[in-house]
């Protein structure tokens, strides 16, 4: 089970028609990928539904800075994980 929030990229990887946008050659390379697999589904949930994915897109918005992180999250993100297992 692959979950996304951008609605328009699940269905886009749903559909059985050729992705003709601009990124339809990644959803064409996903497709490829997930074909020999016995069971895959793409199912969308919004954005609620995983509150540190969207914290860490958030924080790719504001700062152009590159972070890398070994051993731990830092501690705002760290909370949001917490909040997000805890659910």
């Amino acid at each position: 089970m692959f979950e996304g929030d951008c609605l328009r990229i699940i269905n886009a990887i749903n559909t059985k028609e050729p992705c003709h946008n601009l990124f339809g050659h990644i959803i064409e390379e996903i497709r490829s990928y997930t074909t020999p697999l016995l069971t895959c589904n793409f199912q969308h949930v919004r954005r609620e539904g995983n509150k540190l994915a969207h914290a860490l897109a958030r924080r790719v918005v504001v700062s152009a800075d590159t972070d890398v992180w070994v051993e731990e999250l830092p501690a705002d993100l760290d909370d949001v994980f917490n909040l997000d297992l805890a659910e």
